[in-house]
């Protein structure tokens, strides 16, 4: 158990010392995840740690979701329940990258977002100045651990904004429709965070203590592996009940017939909780599309697979999975990896989103 003075000591440590979403602040005075102690929930009380009970993994063995790390201490916003920052641990496997056994592939245990990012989430990022040209990553912060040349390049912080303020004008970049960033705490903060380009997802990552997925992570956790499930779910058809979806707006692909958008159609992560997929993870279909690491490019490519990602720079950009709630039913599948889905890096796009993902818990 964590007593009252524990919890308020570490809470006063991170309020004095801004910590970051890392490893080293996950074991400050912490249980260790999975043995039954409690863990700080995003309003600084504690609960238990939990795990998934009724989807383990390959093995058979509950998967741990892991502490609530620093960054969500300050949190007030709750995502279907508990904490945004709630992230499950995905064992390692083999199966068949868009279910297809020509392009076989080999998955190191990680660790995953159980939730898209949030506003309330971005917004300690932002508040904390990072991310920006005066705020950079480190070079080589956020690699893969198996895949060399997967971290942040100096290059790479010509791509962020001058500043802090610079960063929160850019993150509005949809006033009309899909304004969800907001300066202050408000009704939004369960709402996924859109309008962020791939350096700022990787850099918000980077804080967060880890990484965005590699493609084939992303694909791995999304088909359940090697259940290789057509949905997240596991059900062959894709309804409203299981995703976020439905509306057409811009130049977006919907079904025929689809009305268009309006705000209320974009939902908070875990709005459909039956549309989990198989380690726990919310919304891999629908709502957002969701950004990974990799370049846009043949998924031939990188065959065989082995832990493997493209980080080889090319004018496709990089790719984002999952559709979101302005496309058709088709691009929600797990299999679907088609040409509007890549991004240069310094896109901002006001339904596209992202999870991070980190180190396995033990």
């Amino acid at each position: 158990m964590w007593s009252s003075k524990k919890i308020l000591g570490l809470f006063g440590l991170l309020l004095l010392t801004g910590c970051p979403y890392t490893q080293g602040c996950e074991g400050v005075d912490a249980p260790p995840a999975g043995g039954g102690g409690d863990t700080p929930t995003a309003d600084g009380g504690p609960t238990s740690d939990a795990t998934i009970e009724s989807d383990a993994g390959e093995g058979g063995t509950p998967v741990s979701l892991g502490p609530i790390l620093p960054n969500c201490m300050g949190l007030t916003a709750m995502c279907a329940g508990e904490s945004c920052c709630a992230a499950s641990n995905v064992p390692e496997g083999a199966f068949n990258r868009l279910n297809d056994p020509l392009l076989p592939a080999q998955v190191s245990a990680f660790r995953l977002d159980t939730y898209e990012v949030v506003v309330g989430r971005f917004r300690s990022f932002v508040n904390a100045g990072q991310g920006t040209k005066k705020s950079p990553p480190a070079e080589g912060a956020g690699a893969h651990p198996k895949i060399p040349g997967t971290g942040w390049k100096s290059a790479y912080n010509a791509g962020l904004t001058d500043d802090t303020q610079s960063l929160s004008d850019a993150i509005k970049c949809d006033p009309t429709l899909y304004n969800a960033y907001s300066d202050t705490p408000g009704v939004n903060d369960t709402l996924p965070m859109n309008c962020v380009t791939w350096f700022e997802a990787q850099a918000f990552c980077i804080w967060d203590g880890g990484r965005l997925p590699t493609e084939t992570e992303w694909n791995y956790a999304a088909a359940g592996g090697n259940e290789q499930r057509v949905t997240p779910w596991g059900g062959a058809d894709i309804d409203k009940a299981n995703a976020s979806y439905g509306c057409q707006s811009g130049d977006s692909i919907a079904e025929m017939g689809a009305p268009l958008c309006t705000f209320k159609d974009y939902t908070a992560v875990g709005s459909r909780p039956t549309g989990k997929a198989r380690w726990g993870h919310s919304d891999m279909a629908g709502n957002v599309w969701e950004r990974v690491f990799d370049y846009f490019v043949d998924p031939f490519r990188l065959n065989p697979c082995n832990d493997c990602a493209d980080a080889q720079e090319n004018p496709a950009g990089h790719g984002i999975r999952g559709g979101s709630i302005n496309w058709a039913p088709s691009f929600l599948r797990t299999d679907d990896r088609t040409a509007v889905n890549s991004e240069t890096p310094d896109t901002r796009t006001n339904t596209v989103g992202f999870r991070c993902a980190r180190p396995m818990v033990p």
